[in-house]
C-alpha cells in the first residue's frame, strides 16, 4: 500500500487516540513475520509487528488492537493477538470497532472502497455496511 497524506493522516489520528488514553505503541520491526500484532490490556500498550505477514493493511489492525484496549472487556483477556479471521466475542467486536473507528476518522465515499482501502476481510462486509448506513445517516 503507498502511504499517501491521508493514510497518514489516519495512523495520525489512531495514534492521538492512544496518546490521548494514555496507551502505548510500539513498532516492532525485529519480529519474525508470523507474529501477530499484540494488545496488552493491563499495561495499555499495543505493539505493531511491522513485518507482519497480513493481508489488513497496518491502520486497521491498529485500529483493531487499540479497541481491545479502549473499548473491550478488560474482564475478559489480558492479551490479544490479531487475526483477521477471529469471529467470535472480543475478537469480532475489536473488528467491529476498528471498523467504527475508522469511519469516524475519514467516512469513505463508500462501504466497498473502505474494505478495499484498508484491505478489511470479505467476511465483515456486512459489518462495514451496517457502520457506514448508520454513520451515513448521523451524517
Amino acid at each position: 500500500m503507498i502511504k499517501d497524506y491521508l493514510y497518514t493522516q489516519i495512523t495520525s489520528s489512531l495514534e492521538a487516540l492512544a496518546f490521548s488514553h494514555d496507551v502505548t505503541i510500539v513498532d516492532a520491526d525485529d519480529l519474525s513475520v508470523n507474529v501477530p500484532d499484540t494488545a496488552l490490556v493491563n499495561t495499555r500498550a499495543v505493539i505493531m509487528n511491522k513485518k507482519f505477514d497480513v493481508n489488513v493493511n497496518y491502520a486497521y489492525r491498529l485500529a483493531h488492537e487499540l479497541s481491545h484496549i479502549l473499548y473491550g472487556d478488560h474482564e475478559a483477556q489480558a492479551v490479544y493477538q490479531f487475526s483477521e479471521y477471529g469471529k467470535r466475542g472480543e475478537e469480532l467486536l475489536a473488528h467491529r470497532n476498528a471498523i467504527r473507528m475508522l469511519m469516524s476518522i475519514e467516512m469513505p465515499s463508500n462501504p466497498l472502497t473502505f474494505m478495499s482501502y484498508y484491505h478489511v476481510p470479505a467476511w465483515l462486509e456486512n459489518d462495514v455496511i451496517r457502520t457506514y448506513n448508520e454513520l451515513k445517516i448521523a451524517e
